[in-house]
């Protein structure tokens, strides 16, 4: 506590003391001709003597704009953005009494002439890559109409996700943070992926996948950050959309019933001082999964052949929805309040079929297990938030305040058959299970902002995150046709983590270099208590997580990056779980509750031409990677999936990324992503295992305008076979998806109409042998859709300002529910 008193004075003595420190800057903000803040304009200093552009900015959400260390001279300031005249301002001076210059505002005029323009010209393409990072925009994607926000990140570059658990992977690296409007999600990868399929493209702005995210962020993600940003108007008065869409899944001798449809409704209200936004989502997907197994079991000499098959029916119905109010008592301070919840539910409905043959005996059987399932979840997220800009432009604090609860719920029935090799039933069990998790997270964060001389700012920020979740597993079994509980099977797991965080960061700018700095520090407190098993894990330490990124400019067209950043993955509550969960008679699922966190150094340079084309290589080295691993008993023939740390885990890369025009009317945004795995353990599972492979990505995405009002979309994406822990995929994935629109009403309104996995390609194939494990797999899913979405803007069109909006529950929620 006296830390972190210290800590607090020493950020208010900073803050007092900043305004000496400022020099040589110039400071100016921008607004339309409705008064409304020009966010994302191009702002240009100029010698007033000949014109020489000297620095370049852009202006943010609130049109303010910023030049530190400029040099004493005579300049003016020029703005320019699409759609709007450009704007000149009056001459100023520089020099050492006035080293510190506010601009007058600059009103932009709208420019008529070329406003029918606009949405051709600056409509962004689906994948955009970034120096820092790739951004999917969805809002206007024709390819993304209907499809839930799981499936956008399957079209993205580098993105693999596996079907058989749920798992996202970024460059075939597991550990990914995924936020929501910069809130983390402590979820389990089940729970995360069923979130993300409740959760529509109608709803999402854009996506953004950050491979090397700097010291501000939690250190969590030792595969890097995709955050999910959900759109917002920016439009003044009253305004709104409404969205829907139907489609249907397309899998041969699957399920008849693979219909979906979404409804979306968002409202805003914008004046001066008041925000006040609503959005409510409707959704009834049909899903379907379909895995195929075959294992080979050698014990005293006789080898037995499972040979299984599963199909998995699926239908999830849900609300979800958000209300939020900002309110701007001045032009330097924001309040806001946000809160958004949902309640959904899944009904699985599964057959699994199991033929053994051979063994000691020598003869054939086999079983068939039927299974119900009952999933509903709620959860609700609240968040309160301060922002306080100082008289310096970029000089801020923010206060961020969050909770987050979730309850999960999943009621399973089995009724499992045994017959002999004549098909005549010998065995018949019957039983159920329960299981609820409850999750409440607690979060408080404080962000400084201070630019210092020279072209300095200096960021720190000091965090605070507690979570608590109870997990309750109940096992019963029908016997003599009463319901009987077995306490061997049954469990209470309960997880408590806290973690306390503080970060500081130096960004230095000069004319061709640029610097940032920092260093994070995470002091992490967990108690796992398995109340069944009366077994207690404490852990208890500090983890320190320095970044730093240097940019280099050659010149106008050549620019260089060099990053390094240390992360950490700290375990979910359901790996931790030490409970043995059922699957079916052969198999198995257990937590481990001594699993260790993995900690990441990752490497990379990145060379940028134009600010268009990029080739980036990579290096990183995963300490304890945190993997499934799969054992199995020979003389009981059951396999049980575990979670362990596998020693050493490398990865190479090599990403390349370029646009091309091909046509005026035809554009191409292209991603190659080469990487080489490498998995080291001395004492895996009993054994020394060694793997590696080299496999790549390809993403090739097509914009074509067939005129004003038609557009398509095609896309192209390849995943080579890949080695993961001691699993591999032997054939590659690959699909073909294609789209078109049509636009109506002076563009308010858009007919889409697209089709994923075209030639139905993207199934996948894989093995596991490793030690006495010998086992093939083939999995496939719905990867092929036909969707139909309409959608409809209406109100008031007027751009308007945009307060930043992200909550500080920004790098939580990922981690904590348990498997479903």
């Amino acid at each position: 506590m006296k830390i972190t008193k210290n800590i607090y004075t020493l950020l208010f003595l900073l803050l007092i003391s900043a305004g000496s420190y400022a020099q040589g800057t110039v400071t100016g903000t921008v607004y339309d001709d409705h008064k409304g803040a020009l966010s994302l304009a191009t702002i240009s200093l100029l010698r007033s003597q000949d014109s020489t552009q000297v620095k370049l900015a852009q202006a943010d959400f609130s049109g303010n704009y910023l030049f530190p260390a400029v040099a004493p001279g005579t300049y003016y300031i020029s703005v320019s953005m699409i759609g709007y005249v450009k704007k000149r301002s009056n001459n100023f001076v520089l020099d050492s009494t006035h080293l510190h210059v506010k601009v007058d505002d600059l009103i932009v005029l709208t420019d008529s002439k070329s406003l029918s323009q606009v949405n051709i010209v600056v409509k962004k393409p689906l994948i955009e890559q970034k120096i820092d990072r790739t951004t999917l925009n969805i809002e206007n994607s024709i390819l993304a109409g209907g499809s839930t926000v799981l499936e956008i990140l399957e079209k993205a570059p580098g993105v693999i996700v596996n079907h058989q658990n749920d798992e996202i992977k970024l460059k075939n690296k597991s550990g990914v943070l995924v936020m929501i409007d910069g809130r983390k999600n402590y979820l389990s990868s089940t729970d995360l992926a069923n979130l993300l399929k409740s959760m529509t493209s109608d709803q999402v702005a854009t996506i953004d996948i950050i491979a090397n995210p700097s010291a501000k962020y939690d250190a969590s993600g030792n595969a890097g950050i995709i955050d999910i940003k959900l759109k917002k108007s920016k439009l003044f008065g009253t305004n709104g959309s409404f969205s829907t869409s139907v489609g249907n899944g397309i899998v041969p001798y699957g399920p008849k019933d693979l219909w979906r449809e979404f409804a979306n409704l968002s409202l805003n209200h914008r004046t001066e001082k008041w925000n006040v936004y609503g959005n409510v989502n409707q959704y009834r997907s049909a899903d379907y999964n379909e895995t195929t197994l075959k294992r080979n079991v050698n014990f005293n000499d006789k080898t037995s052949v499972f040979d299984q098959y599963l199909t998995q029916p699926k239908v999830g119905k849900g609300v979800t929805g958000k209300f939020g109010v900002d309110f701007s008592p001045s032009e330097k301070t924001s309040i806001g309040i946000l809160v958004d919840g949902g309640v959904v539910k899944d009904d699985i409905n599964g057959v699994s079929n199991t033929h053994i043959s051979g063994g000691e005996s020598g003869v054939s059987s086999s079983l068939q297990q039927n299974s119900s399932t009952y999933a509903p979840r709620r959860y609700i997220t609240t968040n309160f938030n301060l922002k306080r800009d100082f008289n310096k432009t970029g000089a801020g604090i923010r206060f961020d305040a969050t909770y987050s609860g979730y309850n999960n719920k999943r009621n399973q029935d089995f009724n499992t058959n045994f017959f002999d090799a004549d098909n005549l039933l010998t065995d018949n069990q019957t039983q159920r299970n329960s299981t609820e998790s409850k999750i409440d997270i607690l979060t408080g964060r404080v962000d400084l902002t201070l630019p210092l001389q020279e072209g300095l700012v200096f960021e720190t920020g000091l965090k605070s995150d507690y979570v608590k979740t109870i997990n309750d597993y109940g096992f019963e079994r029908l016997l003599s046709g009463n319901w009987q509980n077995d306490p061997l099977q049954s469990n209470k797991f309960i997880y408590k983590e806290n973690v306390n965080s503080a970060y500081v960061n130096f960004n230095k700018k000069w004319d061709k270099w640029s610097v940032q700095a920092g260093m994070r520090a995470e002091l992490t407190h967990s108690n796992g208590n398995s109340i069944t098993d009366n077994k207690v894990v404490d852990s208890n330490y500090l983890s320190l997580f320095p970044s730093v990124f240097v940019s280099q400019t050659i010149d106008a067209d050549n620019s260089i990056r060099y990053s390094y950043s240390r992360r950490i993955d700290r375990p979910n509550y359901q790996q931790l779980n030490p409970f043995v969960f059922f699957q079916d008679p052969y198999t198995l699922d257990q937590g481990n509750p001594f699993l260790k966190p993995q900690f990441t150094d990752n490497f990379e340079i990145s060379y940028t031409y134009k600010g268009l084309a990029t080739l980036s290589l990579g290096y990183s080295n995963t300490k304890d990677y945190i993997v499934q691993l799969t054992e199995q008993n020979d003389s009981t023939k059951v396999i049980k999936a575990i979670q362990g740390n596998l020693g050493n885990f490398k990865n190479y890369s090599a990403n390349l990324s370029f646009p091309l025009n091909i046509r005026p009317w035809w554009s191409m945004q292209n991603q190659f992503n080469l990487y080489y795995n490498k998995f080291t353990d001395m004492g895996l599972l009993g054994g020394n295992f060694y793997a590696g492979k080299l496999a790549y990505n390809i993403n090739i995405y097509n914009a074509i305008k067939i005129s004003d009002t038609w557009s398509a979309e095609l896309n192209f994406a390849y995943v080579s076979p890949y080695v993961y822990g001691i699993e591999r995929a032997i054939k590659p994935r690959y699909n073909f998806d294609a789209g078109i629109q049509k636009t109506f009403a002076e563009k308010r309104a858009k007919l889409k109409l697209n089709v994923s996995d075209i030639f139905l390609n993207s199934q996948y194939t894989g093995s596991l042998k490793y030690q006495n494990l010998d086992l093939a797999i083939y999995n496939r899913w719905v990867s092929r859709k036909a969707t139909l979405t309409f959608s409809y803007s209406f109100g008031k069109q007027t751009v308007k300002s945009s307060k930043s909006r992200g909550t500080g529950a920004e790098d939580l929620n990922r981690r904590a529910s348990p498997k479903l």
